[in-house]
């Protein structure tokens, strides 16, 4: 019966391995991500600070911002030789991190912008060839998508792609016949408080 006590001291439960690692300080991270886009006669490049927390093993909120330029320079298979842009976007929105597997996330941010656009004429009709003008506008969007990442306690990398849901026709992520444009993301972040 001694010789069973004794054992019985060095038995230890079941080992539980554990697939995802436990989120126990909730940091807060800081990082950004890249929007990179284009099409016939388009140009599109952007940067997206962030800052986010995570709220457990699942969730992460978090607040961005756009800096974004866009260029278009048509072509004469594209039906619009004359009118060349340029466009640059300021925006700020919040988000949500869902990660319903453990490199999965559903991502949904809703976003407000400001374009400033200027409009220059290429046409070689002699009437409006040269001319151009400038406007400003604001726009709400609503983002959402998927993305495959790797998230730990040390840091974040991760790859997006999301489509603007409303049908904002003045929404930076829609193209002039009111369709969505894919929003092509690639992050990266790390902590700025970190439990040692």
């Amino acid at each position: 019966m001694l010789f069973a006590l004794c054992n019985s001291y060095f038995l230890t439960a079941q080992d539980v391995i554990q697939t995802m690692p436990s989120i126990n300080n909730n940091p807060v991270f800081l990082g950004g991500n890249l929007v990179i886009g284009g099409g016939s006669g388009s140009f599109q490049i952007g940067l997206n600070p962030e800052m986010y927390k995570r709220v457990n093993d699942f969730v992460d909120l978090g607040a961005a911002t756009n800096l974004f330029f866009q260029s278009f320079n048509p072509t004469i298979s594209n039906g619009l030789p004359g009118t060349s842009s340029r466009s640059f976007q300021f925006g700020m929105g919040g988000f949500t991190r869902i990660w319903p597997l453990e490199k999965v996330f559903i991502q949904i941010q809703p976003e407000y912008n400001y374009t400033w656009s200027r409009f220059k004429d290429r046409g070689t009709d002699g009437v409006n060839a040269g001319a151009s003008r400038s406007i400003g506008f604001g726009a709400e969007s609503l983002l959402a998508g998927f993305g495959y990442g790797s998230r730990s306690e040390n840091g974040m990398t991760y790859f997006s792609v999301m489509f603007d849901l409303l049908k904002n026709p003045n929404s930076p992520y829609r193209d002039g016949y009111n369709r969505a444009d894919p929003i092509i993301r690639a992050g990266f972040a790390f902590p700025i408080r970190s439990k040692r």
